[in-house]
């Protein structure tokens, strides 16, 4: 009866033993087959990769990559550049709006206050009419 107990215990242990096994098992047929499609990417990659560059060897692409970097980075540098230009034309040309609004604004003062004298002028006018005519009319 002991001894049946220790082997039912010993054979509940090796079950989870397998079981356990049994599971790593399969994640590492995953993990493969994951690596395996890994592998068919990157020999796709390289075929694509040596289909495009022909019978260039690894100097010479990277001899390429290099000039694409810098054409890239003088594109940059020249597109910043043309960036500056046009904030600074951008500032200028604010400035000169500010200034012609200025002026705008004075000259409108300007003829507002005139319109304003005119206005009182004529009033004084159309009174020494009314005080000409009383004149006439007493005269």
């Amino acid at each position: 009866s002991k001894s049946s107990e220790e082997i039912k215990q010993q054979n509940s242990e090796l079950s989870e033993k397998v079981h356990s096994l049994v599971s790593k098992n399969s994640a590492m047929k995953l993990d493969m087959e994951d690596l395996h499609k890994k592998l068919e990417m990157a020999e796709l990659m390289i075929q694509q990769f040596s289909n495009q560059t022909g019978s260039l060897d690894a100097n010479q692409q990277l001899q390429m990559v290099l000039e694409e970097k810098a054409s890239l980075e003088t594109q940059v540098a020249q597109l910043s550049e043309s960036l500056h230009q046009l904030q600074a034309e951008r500032d200028q040309y604010v400035e000169k709006l500010k200034e012609e609004r200025s002026i705008w604004q004075q000259r409108v003062q300007q003829l507002s206050e005139q319109v304003h004298t005119m206005a009182e002028e004529k009033e004084k006018h159309m009174a020494q009419i009314r005080e000409l005519e009383a004149n006439v009319t007493e005269l």
